[in-house]
């Protein structure tokens, strides 16, 4: 299962997640089973656990899917802005219930230099 990497656009940050179309199709539309939503709890860096809840179109040829409840929480709670990566990584966490985790990193300038620092 691959991990999925992206850099945030305005409409990521502002309104909900766009997940790509192929990563969607090869990690999770089979576990939706029919349904247009999926909540799947995902484990953020600090160990919080984030409730994401993903769904496509119920209508019309192509998915769309995408993120919409719990992640406008995340990015106010992260303070997320567009140019932000997003990186969702597979690893089954039964403990707690996860199977993903969620990973921001967030480019900064220090003493003139750009680095990426992970939040």
């Amino acid at each position: 299962m691959a991990n999925l990497r992206k850099t945030l656009s305005e409409t990521d940050v502002e309104v909900r997640f766009s997940v790509p179309s192929r990563w969607f199709r090869e990690n999770l539309y089979s576990r939706f089973g029919g349904n247009f939503v999926l909540d799947l709890p995902v484990k953020d860096r600090s160990g919080e656990v984030q409730s994401f809840r993903f769904s496509v179109r119920t209508k019309r040829k192509h998915l769309k899917p995408v993120i919409s409840r719990g992640w406008r929480k995340f990015v106010r709670a992260k303070g997320l802005k567009a140019g932000n990566k997003i990186v969702f990584v597979r690893e089954n966490d039964p403990e707690i219930g996860t199977e993903y985790t969620v990973d921001v990193i967030k480019e900064i300038r220090l003493f003139g230099t750009d680095i990426q620092g992970r939040v």
